[in-house]
């Protein structure tokens, strides 16, 4: 946290004239925390590093303010491993009582257990403590309603950020219950009922020491796959590579055991298990988007003309793999939250993102890693290919990793709407979440990031040429945006 100076002035002062009224100082330096610490909501959850952004003080406030939101309900408690959890735990569950709401506490367990207990127990909402793919000392907390959709910055996260800016008061009522819950039986006999296995495969799932390993890993091998784990114990320290399938040089360590063992697919999630990665059985990894095509293709097998959603950021092997298969293709902002907004008002059998978050109609909408991750093996085991020759079939693109170009928080927004109109009349635009501009073959987009001072470039070509003169122009319009906002 970067305290302004003011605020260092204001807290001298009020230290100053307060040492008398223990009461009115301990008020006034809450607040002042309060206000420093705004950045940590999100659009589509609350994240930041503990404890100088999110803390106890801070953790308490939400959890009154959500249970003046939601109100008087049943709710879903978890958490993740990392070391700051349980901290966080403590102040926010004495807030969530203190308003009124009875929680059932799940423990620890991966964020889609959380979603899944309050879809499949029709409770009200649910609360997931969790710093997710984020580095150690980050932590963060997700909060979701009936259903297990998850607020997003216009639907919730707003108005709870409003509350606890404004030091919210509530008036104590009857305090709220608390109980223990056991959720993992039940999902993983949710999802062996929703998957069939024609022939057996052997896996190696890396857990990066998130929360993923152990339910999994009981999953698969009820499937009846030969697993292999790596860093599948929970261990908040994350001692063997950090839980994010989406940086490659994390999968080094799985690219090398799936080739060790001869395996048919590596599995890598991320610290909560809401994201998923790809290793095939050469040891290669696999794009997001092509994991995304072949779930696409399956569900499209069988439902012909369903609607499919994606976000702005997919390639346009997505697109052109749903349209192929007579599938009607749904586009949307990027994050969780929006994906399953449009999943439920569209009423979309399958939603993906490029990061690795998977969305499905029969499991209640919400991303999740593991219910994904089952679904690629049950594809894989009804091929004669293997996995490595499913995705060699997949129609081909060159797409660039995310570019982040730094850019303020306060003029990133103006840029991308300076570059908007620029755009304009070079192709087809899109807008729903930056501007994507797309033009037969190739196409690329800019857009502000969520989380940090920064924007983030994508482009993609099918030639080479394409994509290096793509690369070029965007780079150098960015940096000409940025000077001229």
């Amino acid at each position: 946290m970067k305290t302004s100076k003011f605020s260092i002035y204001l807290i001298l002062q009020i230290f100053k004239n307060s040492l008398n009224h223990p009461n009115i100082l301990k008020t006034h330096l809450t607040n002042i925390i309060i206000r420093d610490v705004m950045s940590i909501f999100r659009a589509y959850d609350i994240r930041g590093i503990y404890p100088n952004e999110l803390n106890g003080v801070i953790a308490y406030k939400i959890g009154l303010a959500f249970g003046k939101f939601i109100g008087k309900s049943n709710i879903a408690l978890g958490m993740d491993v990392r070391k700051s959890s349980p901290e966080i735990k403590k102040h926010l569950v004495k807030g969530l009582l203190a308003s009124g709401l009875n929680v059932i506490d799940f423990g620890v367990i991966p964020t889609p257990l959380l979603y899944f207990a309050v879809a499949y127990k029709e409770l009200d909402g649910g609360a997931m403590i969790t710093g997710s793919h984020n580095p150690k000392e980050y932590n963060g907390i997700k909060l979701c309603g009936k259903n297990g959709l998850c607020f997003s910055y216009e639907t919730g996260i707003g108005e709870i950020e409003k509350m606890v800016s404004k030091d919210i008061k509530i008036k104590y009522g009857k305090k709220g219950k608390m109980k223990r819950g056991n959720i993992e039986k039940e999902y993983i006999d949710f999802v062996l009922q929703k998957i069939n296995l024609e022939k057996k495969l052997k896996i190696v799932i890396d857990a990066g020491n998130g929360t993923a390993g152990k339910v999994s890993s009981k999953l698969f091998q009820k499937m009846g796959c030969e697993v292999v784990e790596l860093f599948c114990e929970p261990n908040g320290d994350f001692p063997n590579h950090h839980p994010d399938p989406l940086v490659k040089e994390n999968l080094e360590t799985l690219k090398s055991k799936v080739k060790e063992v001869d395996a048919d697919i590596g599995i890598a999630y991320d610290g909560d298990g809401d994201r998923v990665g790809f290793v095939d059985d050469k040891g290669n990894v696999v794009e997001n988007n092509k994991v995304f095509a072949l779930l696409i293709k399956s569900v499209l097998e069988k439902n012909h003309e369903a609607k499919i959603a994606y976000e702005v950021l997919a390639s346009k092997l997505v697109e052109d793999v749903i349209l192929m298969h007579k599938g009607v293709p749904i586009i949307s902002r990027v994050g969780h939250s929006y994906i399953q907004n449009i999943m439920k008002e569209e009423g979309c059998l399958i939603g993906g993102e490029t990061s690795g978050h998977y969305y499905f109609k029969e499991n209640f909408n919400y991303d999740d890693g593991i219910f994904a991750s089952a679904k690629l093996v049950e594809i894989v085991s009804k091929k004669e290919n293997s996995f490595s020759s499913l995705i060699e079939s997949l129609p081909k693109y060159i797409t660039s990793d995310d570019t982040r170009v730094y850019c303020p928080d306060n003029k990133k927004f103006k840029v991308v709407e300076y570059l908007r109109k620029k755009f304009e009349g070079l192709g087809k635009l899109i807008t729903i979440d930056g501007v994507k501009v797309i033009e037969k073959d190739k196409w690329f987009i800019v857009r502000a990031s969520n989380t940090q001072p920064a924007l983030v470039l994508r482009w993609e070509a099918k030639k080479e040429k394409d994509f290096n003169d793509i690369r070029d122009f965007i780079l150098e319009e960015v940096k000409k945006a940025i000077e001229s906002v």
